[in-house]
């Protein structure tokens, strides 16, 4: 049984015994060679410091988060990979980043709400370590001695920052919080905070509540294991990743959206929520390409009705 860390010495992470005892698949790492052209061309002239010249989209009103009835699941989109999850009674965040800048790259579209108008929140999840992801500043500011969850590895990123214990899971490991049961899934990614910092695991979360389910892929390239996540759980909604796909190193780390059309039907999920596009500019792709490319895809393979494109701020009850 987890003991939650002392007020005096946050320093301990508790491991998830494995879900059912089978052997675990791991995750695909992403190798750190660049492409063979990726010098043609220069991501510092060509967009980085473009964009810190363009002015910052997007507004910050007061969000109005409706009342979530019993069965009801509500959506908010932050902003890139950033959720709120709302179900009765309960408030999740996963991947909450509302910081203005990764280093030097400069955050082009706001985030959907000002922090400060959160609710009260239950569990926090945090899909790798990565500083889009992973943004110990925000994490410092919702931490209010509640759990997180991280993949293995990750751990002490984040068990100084006042929540009041942390879960290290492994692929296809669970954990149950409150009526919640939140399993880390496998991708085709790296963890790595630093250049070489391998060893921290990472992964996306299925998060079931009573007969409602969604999916937070995290961050992943295509893969063949979104079949084998398909395959052990029924997904209602799947938030996939469209955008940063033509990174600077030419490595394939991210899905298009031609690409993530696919995995989403190999998931079997029902509902396709896009994320991860529009709010840093991380590859060479324009900002407003990802859901144009996205929508042409999902009307070639007549799925269209199934891709809710959320606007930053606004809930969603399904």
């Amino acid at each position: 049984m987890p003991i939650p860390f002392s007020k005096k010495n946050r320093t301990h992470v508790v491991r998830a015994a494995s879900d059912n005892g089978e052997t675990k698949e791991k995750s695909s790492r992403v190798g750190l060679r660049p492409a063979s052209d990726w010098h043609k061309r220069n991501f510092l002239t060509s967009v980085l410091i473009p964009s810190l010249f363009t002015k910052r989209s997007g507004r910050r009103a007061q969000p109005l988060f409706p009342p979530v009835r019993p069965g009801e699941l509500s959506i908010t989109w932050i902003g890139h990979a950033s959720f709120l999850i709302q179900m009765e009674a309960m408030n999740v965040l996963i991947d909450p980043n509302w910081s203005m800048w990764l280093k030097v790259i400069k955050r082009l579209k706001r985030p959907g709400f000002q922090i400060d108008h959160l609710p009260s929140i239950d569990f926090v999840l945090v899909t790798h370590a990565h500083f889009d992801h992973l943004d110990r500043r925000t994490l410092r500011r919702v931490a209010a001695d509640q759990p997180i969850v991280v993949p293995v590895g990750v751990g002490n990123l984040v068990h100084d920052l006042g929540f009041n214990i942390v879960h290290e899971l492994d692929h296809w490991e669970s954990v149950e919080l409150g009526p919640l049961k939140v399993t880390l899934t496998p991708c085709h990614h790296w963890g790595a905070r630093m250049l070489h910092d391998s060893h921290r695991g990472f992964g996306g979360f299925f998060i079931e509540a009573g007969k409602r389910s969604i999916f937070h892929c995290g961050d992943s390239a295509y893969f063949p294991g979104f079949k084998e996540i398909g395959k052990r759980y029924r997904i209602e909604i799947a938030l996939l990743p469209i955008g940063a796909y033509d990174p600077p190193s030419g490595r394939e780390v991210h899905m298009n959206p031609e690409e993530a059309v696919q995995a989403f039907t190999e998931l079997r999920a029902q509902r396709f929520v896009p994320m991860h596009y529009g709010s840093f500019r991380l590859g060479y792709e324009p900002l407003e390409e990802p859901p144009e490319r996205l929508l042409a895809a999902a009307r070639a393979r007549r799925i269209e009705n199934k891709i809710l494109l959320m606007t930053e701020g606004t809930p969603v009850v399904l």
